[in-house]
C-alpha cells in the first residue's frame, strides 16, 4: 500500500515538474503576469475579450493547410474555377478565402461565328479541368505550411511549379518530334499555331511583304511592308490556376490578419500602411461599337465616361448610371425597344457609322445632367487598333469601306480629338508595331489626353523583364489579373510603369463574377483608373458597391484622399539618328545634281 502511494506521489511530482517546464518554455507565467497586471489598469469592458486579443497576438502564424477547387460559373454562364483556401488559425482549420475566378477574354474577334468558337470553348473547358486538378494536386501540396501573408514567396512557389510543368511539356513535345523523325518524317519543323498566321483570317499570310496592286505604266509593283505581330505566348492548360492561387493567398492573408483586403494589398505594394488612401476613378463603358457591332464604325470599340478627379465615388457612379439611362432612352426613341439591350459587359450596341455619333450622344447626356463635358465629366475611347488592322493591305479599317495607312490614321485621330477636347484618354490607337507613327501621334495629342497601352505590352510577368525604350512610350498602362499573372507581378509592374510616368488602369475580364477582389486591389495598389464595364448587372454592380463601401470606411477613419487633377506628360519622339560619316556629303551631291537638272 505504502509503495503504491509513494509511486503515485512521485509520478504526480514528475508531472508537475513537466508542466512547470512546459509553461516556462512557452513563457506562459510571465505573459499571464503581464496581462493581468496591465488589465487591471486598462479596465476593459470585455475582460475575456481583452485576454483573447492579448493571447491572439502571441499565437502561431496562421499557415495554409488546404486548397479545395471545383467548378463554378461566370457571368456568361461559362465554367470557371471556384477555390477555397483553408488556414490553420489558433489550432483550428478555418476557411480563409473563397475565390471565384473570371474567365479570360477570348483571343478570337468578337464577331466570330458561334461554330468557329467551338474549338476555343473546348480548350477553355479543358483548361478549367486542368486548373482544378492542379489546385487540388500540386499547388495544394506545395503551399501547405506556407504563410499566406508572404505573397512574394507564395508567387515564387507557384511560378516555379509552372516552369517545371512547362519544361516537362517541352521535353515531351521534343521527344515526340524525335520519335516522329525516326519513323521516317521529313524532319521539317512543325509550324506552331501562334506563328502560322498573324492575319487572324483563314489562309492569312505572315509574310511581311505583300503586293496589293501593280502600276502597269511604270511596270513596278507597290509593296506594302507589314511588321507582323509578336508571336502569342502559348500557355499550358490550367495556367489560370496560378492566378487563382495567388489571389486566394492574398485574400486569406487579409482574413487571418483581420484587416481589410485593400489595406493588406497596400502593405504589399508600399511596404507599409499608407496614411491616406484613394479610390480609383472609374472608367465606365456606355456604348460598345467596333467590328462586332452593327453599323460601319470600326475604329472605336468602347465609348466610356470618366468623372473628374476629386468627385466622390458614390456621386460619380450615380451620374454614370444617369448617363447610361439617358443614352438608352435616346436610342429607344430613335431605334425601338431593342436598342436598350446590352452585350456581355452590359454596354449598349447601337448602329453607328462614324465616331462623332457616339461622342455627341455622350456629351449630350453629360450636359443633360447640368454637368460640363471636359470639366465635370470626361470621355475615354478604347480604339483597339490591333482589331481593325488589315494585314493583307497594311491599313486600318476605321469605317466600313474606309481604310487608312498609319500616317493617315495619325491625322485622323489628331483631327477628331481636336474637335472633342472632352476626350481624356485613348487606348490602343494603333498597333505597337507602328512605333514611329505611334510616337508621332503621342507628340501631337499626349499633352491633351492619356495615350494608354493595352495590347502593346506583354503580360505583367514578362513586362518586368522587358526594357522600356525611348522608341515607344505611353502615358498609361492597362493591367489585368488573369491567367498566370500573380499579385506580385501586377504590383511590381505597376511600380515599374509608374516610374515611367504611366498611369495605371486596372481592368476586369469579360467573363466576370460577383467576386469584388479587383475593387480592393485597385484601392490598395493606388491605381488611378478602374475600367469596369457598364453600370448594370450584378457582377459589375458588386464592384461599384464595394468601391462605395471602401470610400465610406476610409472617410470614417479620416484617411480618404483623392487623385489629383489630370496631368498629361508630353511624349516626344526620339531624336533621329546622326548621319554616318560620308552620308552628309552624298546628300549634298544629290541636291546639287537635282539643282543642275532643274
Amino acid at each position: 500500500m505504502a509503495s503504491a502511494s509513494t509511486r503515485e506521489a512521485r509520478e504526480k511530482y514528475e508531472l508537475k515538474q513537466k508542466a512547470v517546464k512546459y509553461y516556462d518554455q512557452n513563457g506562459v507565467p510571465k505573459k499571464m503576469e503581464e496581462i493581468l497586471n496591465s488589465m487591471f489598469y486598462d479596465n476593459p469592458d470585455d475582460v475575456y475579450g481583452h485576454l483573447a486579443n492579448y493571447f491572439a497576438e502571441h499565437a502561431k502564424t496562421p499557415l495554409i493547410s488546404q486548397i479545395s477547387a471545383r467548378h463554378g460559373f461566370d457571368s456568361k454562364g461559362q465554367t470557371t474555377v471556384q477555390t477555397d483556401m483553408y488556414c490553420t488559425v489558433r489550432n483550428n482549420k478555418k476557411l480563409s478565402a473563397a475565390v471565384v475566378s473570371s474567365s479570360s477574354n477570348s483571343s478570337l474577334p468578337e464577331n466570330t461565328k458561334p461554330e468557329d468558337r467551338e474549338e476555343e470553348d473546348k480548350a477553355r473547358e479543358a483548361g478549367v479541368e486542368a486548373a482544378i486538378a492542379l489546385l487540388n494536386g500540386d499547388i495544394n501540396t506545395r503551399l501547405q505550411g506556407v504563410d499566406p501573408a508572404l505573397q512574394s514567396d507564395v508567387d515564387k512557389i507557384l511560378m516555379k511549379l509552372y516552369e517545371e510543368l512547362k519544361a516537362e511539356e517541352d521535353e515531351r513535345l521534343a521527344k515526340e518530334a524525335a520519335e516522329q523523325a525516326a519513323l521516317g518524317g521529313d524532319g521539317a519543323t512543325p509550324v506552331k499555331e501562334e506563328d502560322a498566321s498573324v492575319s487572324g483570317k483563314k489562309g492569312g499570310k505572315s509574310s511581311a511583304k505583300i503586293n496589293p496592286g501593280t502600276n502597269k505604266k511604270k511596270g513596278k509593283s507597290v509593296a506594302v511592308v507589314v511588321v507582323p505581330d509578336e508571336p502569342k505566348e502559348k500557355l499550358l492548360p490550367g495556367a489560370e490556376s496560378i492566378c487563382v492561387a495567388s489571389r486566394a493567398a492574398c485574400t486569406a492573408a487579409s482574413a487571418v490578419r483581420e484587416e481589410p483586403l485593400y489595406q493588406h494589398i497596400a502593405t504589399l505594394r508600399f511596404g507599409e500602411i499608407p496614411k491616406d488612401m484613394r479610390v480609383p476613378i472609374p472608367m465606365v463603358t456606355i456604348i460598345q461599337s467596333g467590328r462586332s457591332a452593327p453599323g460601319k464604325l470600326n475604329c472605336v470599340k468602347e465609348f466610356m465616361v470618366v468623372p473628374k478627379p476629386g468627385m466622390p465615388i458614390a456621386d460619380s457612379l450615380k451620374y454614370c448610371q444617369k448617363i447610361y439611362s439617358y443614352v438608352a432612352k435616346t436610342l429607344v426613341t430613335k431605334s425601338g425597344m431593342a436598342a436598350q439591350y446590352g452585350n456581355d459587359i452590359g454596354a449598349l450596341c447601337p448602329s453607328y457609322d462614324k465616331p462623332e455619333q457616339g461622342l455627341d450622344i455622350l456629351q449630350d447626356a453629360i450636359t443633360s445632367l447640368e454637368l460640363t463635358p471636359g470639366e465635370d465629366f470626361f470621355i475615354a475611347l478604347n480604339l483597339a487598333g490591333k482589331e481593325i488592322f488589315d494585314y493583307e493591305k497594311g491599313k486600318y479599317e476605321v469605317m466600313g469601306g474606309q481604310q487608312k495607312v498609319p500616317e493617315d490614321l495619325v491625322e485622323f485621330w489628331v483631327e477628331l480629338l481636336g474637335r472633342y477636347p472632352s476626350v481624356v484618354a485613348i487606348i490602343d490607337p494603333m498597333r505597337k508595331q507602328e512605333k514611329e507613327h505611334w510616337m508621332r501621334l503621342c507628340d501631337r495629342v499626349s499633352d491633351k489626353c492619356y495615350v494608354i497601352g493595352n495590347h502593346t505590352y506583354p503580360r505583367p510577368g514578362l513586362l518586368l523583364e522587358e526594357e522600356l525604350t525611348e522608341e515607344f512610350k505611353t502615358s498609361g498602362t492597362v493591367l489585368k489579373l488573369d491567367q498566370i499573372n500573380t499579385i506580385t507581378d501586377i504590383l511590381e509592374s505597376a511600380k515599374k510603369m509608374e516610374d515611367a510616368e504611366n498611369q495605371i488602369v486596372l481592368t476586369t475580364c469579360y467573363g466576370e463574377t460577383t467576386d469584388t477582389f479587383l475593387a480592393d486591389m485597385a484601392v490598395g495598389m493606388n491605381a488611378r483608373f478602374l475600367k469596369i464595364g457598364a453600370p448594370v448587372r450584378g457582377e459589375r454592380i458588386a464592384l461599384f458597391n464595394r468601391l462605395i463601401q471602401i470610400e465610406n470606411q476610409l472617410k470614417l477613419e479620416g484617411r480618404l484622399a483623392f487623385h489629383g487633377e489630370n496631368v498629361f506628360p508630353h511624349i516626344v519622339p526620339p531624336p533621329l539618328p546622326e548621319p554616318e560619316e560620308g552620308e552628309e556629303a552624298q546628300e549634298e551631291e544629290k541636291k546639287e545634281e537635282k539643282g543642275k537638272k532643274k
